[in-house]
């Protein structure tokens, strides 16, 4: 009975070495198949200290140009930072400085290599971001700079379009006078409102305020004996006949009141 005791211990060791070599390898693959399954799902590798230190830079690039720090903005682009990198939000340091009207940002950044056409992730430019708020001094300067004028956002349309929506009309003729496509509707453009039956009247359009436009008269479209007052599209005043709307007279209308745009005089 004294000799089985080494024998039980010697069995219960080689038992424990069987163990370890069965169950380590299939842990490993586990353990393979987890991270596998990580990174399949989605999950970001770790970041290099490199990538880290670059991230930094940037992120304290778009503060510099919402806030206007120059000094710090000047540092951060001397230390590397991309003047085209976009944000979390898909935003570049160029769309914040416009945003906040950080006119000297802006120029430092386009000095620096920013670039004037890039859009945002949703598909904006500097340029519509200036033309949206009426930011006439900065949306000079990204023309001067090479600003594509006629790039549209869906859903906001031109800059110009943007800029005669929001009411903006400087900003509106800085960019028809630097050669902004008109959009069928803007001043100098000629448009109709014909919603009584296909009669009604044409014009020029002289003015426009987000959707309100003012348009000079030039052509009465049927209405022989006088087409019905509408609030919107006459300004509350029969067109034509007797005691209507005539041709040469400024009449006001809303933007749903245009049936034809771009019309050739």
């Amino acid at each position: 009975m004294k000799s089985q005791k080494p024998v039980l211990i010697l069995c219960t060791f080689v038992t424990a070495i069987a163990c370890l070599l069965l169950f380590t390898p299939s842990r490993l693959h586990a353990q393979t198949a987890d991270v596998s399954t990580a990174r399949q799902a989605g999950a970001p590798a770790p970041q290099s200290p490199q990538d880290a230190a670059k991230a930094i830079r940037d992120e304290a690039l778009h503060q510099s140009a919402r806030t206007g720090d120059l000094n710090s903005l000047r540092a951060r682009l001397r230390e590397g930072a991309d003047p085209n990198a976009r944000d979390a939000a898909g935003r570049t340091a160029l769309l914040d400085a416009v945003a906040a009207g950080q006119i000297d940002a802006a120029r430092m950044l386009l000095d620096s290599g920013a670039k004037a056409n890039i859009t945002s992730s949703e598909g904006r430019t500097p340029l519509i971001e200036a033309a949206t708020l009426g930011h006439l001094e900065i949306t000079q300067v990204l023309i001067h700079s090479g600003a594509d004028l006629n790039i549209p956002q869906r859903g906001a349309g031109t800059a110009l379009e943007t800029a005669e929506r929001n009411g903006h009309n400087d900003v509106a003729a800085l960019l028809r006078q630097a050669g902004a496509r008109s959009s069928g509707r803007s001043v100098g453009d000629t448009v109709c409102v014909r919603p009584w039956k296909g009669d009604g009247y044409c014009g020029t359009v002289e003015a426009v305020h987000k959707t309100a436009f003012q348009i000079r008269v030039t052509k009465i479209v049927g209405c022989e004996n006088g087409c019905a007052a509408r609030p919107l599209c006459s300004a509350g005043r029969p067109v034509g006949g007797p005691d209507g709307i005539a041709v040469g007279e400024l009449v006001g209308a809303v933007s749903s009141c245009l049936t034809h745009t771009g019309v050739q005089p």
